[in-house]
């Protein structure tokens, strides 16, 4: 974890002197996602995934009844393709607590033995995000995003929820380096020495003088731990996505979201004994993530990958107006997955992806845009007042000043 946060800190560190330049030149990298990307090796891509959607099931998924039926169909699709295998089931939240049901009532037929139940990531990156939002309420932060023109009023507000996944990543990644730039800003107007042991003690002695400062510090690193989080995807790094786990999972006791807080230490255990030969495909080949494309640092959770196969299914009207009649629903619930795997194949075989698409948000219009929002950021949250320069005993809004 700390090898994580070190990489973490150079990215931080390296766009805060990219912060530093007037115009940005081509092939600066600023933007997280771009930065780590770049860090990827040059060797063969890792083998782009075949995903595919089994026929559909009208009945409810949410009973301990169709659970099992489903870890049984995917026993046999898993059994037809590859005999011995342990079956991977990714899930969120209320379907992981009734397949651990199933696994515990059934111990000899779905056993931890027999299926690997796993906790889905996108779920989990969502839950972080939501559970950081929580901690974020009341403290100014959407007003400070709204003010710096990054996203509307509701848009920002929309952050703490999670409303739309992508937007609030990018959000807190922007944040996290405005919030770094802020911080370093306050350091070095302190008289001290500025050496890496000097800001470490200085930052130690701001947390207990400033609950403000500490607040704010503390929002940076639970920032930096979800990228970490989900840089552990991107990467194929199990190790690494295990001791994330660990590190978010306090969260959900202290901000009171039960579902994880009750289910997340049970999927950590489950994490860490592993079957040997799951094991060897989690850790030695990444095989716990899916490589939808041969872009670097791309690869998604699968339950990402099964949110995407079912938006490819619904299409343009998908199921809409057919739940009333079970005959036509019924077709189109065999027949829509296999026109999704038509839609896949034929674009895995003929479309090939432009230069743009492959250099993953590394272009320089997109590093500029990503500049000129943390500055932007960084320049409101200093018009309201840098929290990192606070010597006051209170924790106070950025916005009101008031007391939270």
């Amino acid at each position: 974890m700390q090898k994580a946060q070190n990489k973490e800190k150079m990215w931080l560190e390296h766009g805060l002197c990219i912060l530093e330049k007037s115009k940005l030149d081509k092939g600066d990298i600023v933007a997280w996602p771009a930065f780590h990307a770049s860090l990827q090796d040059n060797s063969p891509d890792k083998k782009r995934a075949l995903t595919q959607l089994l026929p559909l099931f009208y009945e409810k998924a949410a009973t301990a009844a169709m659970i099992k039926h489903g870890m049984d169909v995917i026993l046999q699709a898993t059994q037809f393709h590859n005999p011995g295998q342990i079956p991977v089931i990714a899930m969120d939240a209320p379907l992981f607590a009734l397949g651990k049901f199933v696994q515990w009532q059934w111990p000899n037929t779905h056993g931890e033995n027999s299926y690997m139940l796993m906790f889905g990531g996108l779920h989990i990156e969502m839950a972080i995000w939501n559970t950081l939002g929580d901690y974020l309420e009341e403290s100014g932060w959407t007003t400070a995003l709204t003010n710096a023109g990054i996203a509307s009023s509701g848009t920002a507000n929309s952050f703490l929820k999670v409303s739309h996944l992508t937007r609030t990543r990018h959000a807190h990644q922007v944040s996290a380096l405005a919030l770094a730039k802020l911080q370093q800003v306050a350091f070095m107007q302190n008289e001290s020495p500025h050496s890496e042991e000097d800001k470490l003690a200085w930052k130690q002695d701001m947390i207990e003088k400033s609950p403000t400062f500490q607040y704010w510090d503390t929002i940076l690193n639970t920032e930096i731990m979800g990228l970490i989080f989900i840089r552990a995807h991107r990467e194929h790094n199990f190790r690494l996505y295990v001791e994330a786990l660990k590190a978010v999972t306090p969260w959900f006791f202290a901000l009171d979201h039960q579902n994880y807080a009750r289910w997340m230490p049970i999927h950590i255990r489950d994490m860490e004994t592993l079957p040997p030969s799951i094991r060897k495909e989690f850790e030695e080949h990444g095989n716990w993530v899916v490589n939808k494309t041969n872009n670097q640092f791309s690869a998604m959770p699968i339950d990402q990958a099964h949110e995407q196969n079912n938006e490819f299914v619904k299409g343009s009207g998908g199921a809409i107006g057919l739940t009333e009649n079970p005959s036509a629903f019924r077709k189109w619930m065999v027949s829509g997955p296999e026109q999704a795997r038509l839609l896949e194949e034929f674009e895995r075989e003929y479309i090939c992806p432009t230069e743009e698409q492959n250099l993953h948000h590394e272009g320089l219009q997109a590093q500029e845009t990503f500049t000129e929002q943390v500055l932007s950021l960084m320049q409101t949250i200093s018009d309201m007042g840098n929290p990192f320069l606070d010597n006051i005993p209170e924790l106070l809004a950025l916005d009101t000043v008031h007391v939270i």
